[in-house]
């Protein structure tokens, strides 16, 4: 059994989850709940993990259940700030419980998931870069005025977003910057449409984390509450 007197994290975190990964196993271990998973496209490898004492209680058997993702959302968007979340698990269902003025109760075929435990790719970064999540999506819808792609550059200690289309070109240099590290300039180029779904359900108000490489993969990461989501989005050729 897992208790949540607020769960508005894990809604968020499996609202974002969702945005890429139609299903997959939610893994419980004597630490916390972890979810790791490429999304159909083998475009965007999602990590996701929040540790125990985050629960108000937390009585499970270590444990990996596969989950319709989509459809869990589709429960978790029901909850209101008021619900007392409860989950439990049986050898065929997840069950939710939403307590506060109603009851309500909700119940959740499991599935058979590939039991494949994804590992993370191993990248050594030539840049970082903490900027601001509103304003680093801002700059991402004045990008999508012109491009379906952006193109991300680091280079003296400053942060540059452009997107070019058929009408026209943005460019912008980023100044809610918090830090810029670099070892060397980089220049990538990403879909602009799984970048804005990744930062979604970042806090406006506090910072993202970048990650960059030429010819690699990108590390976007920041918290959801006390839980931690990573993404790695595949780069596209420029």
């Amino acid at each position: 059994m897992l208790e949540l007197r607020n769960g508005a994290f894990l809604k968020s975190a499996v609202e974002s989850i969702s945005s890429f990964i139609p299903e997959g196993n939610f893994r419980f271990s004597d630490k916390g709940v972890s979810f790791k998973a490429i999304d159909p496209s083998q475009v965007v490898l999602v990590d996701y993990f929040v540790d125990k004492k985050n629960f108000d209680k937390y009585l499970i058997e270590p444990n990996f259940v596969g989950i319709d993702i989509v459809e869990l959302n589709k429960i978790l968007q029901r909850a209101t700030p008021l619900d007392r979340l409860l989950i439990d698990i049986s050898d065929s269902e997840l069950k939710l419980k939403f307590e506060s003025e109603l009851k309500r109760s909700f119940r959740l075929s499991l599935i058979d998931v590939s039991e494949e435990d994804i590992k993370a790719p191993v990248i050594e970064y030539e840049a970082k870069v903490d900027i601001l999540a509103l304003s680093f999506k801002e700059i991402l819808k004045d990008a999508a005025l012109f491009g379906s792609s952006v193109v991300l550059k680091v280079s003296d200690g400053k942060f540059f977003i452009e997107a070019k289309g058929a009408s026209g070109v943005m460019e912008s240099e980023a100044t809610r910057v918090s830090t810029v590290t670099t070892k060397k300039e980089i220049t990538a180029k990403f879909s602009l449409n799984f970048l804005q779904n990744i930062v979604r359900q970042a806090d406006n108000e506090k910072h993202i984390s970048i990650e960059l490489k030429n010819d690699a993969a990108m590390k976007v990461s920041y918290a959801i509450g006390p839980g931690k989501m990573v993404f790695y989005l595949a780069h596209m050729i420029l």
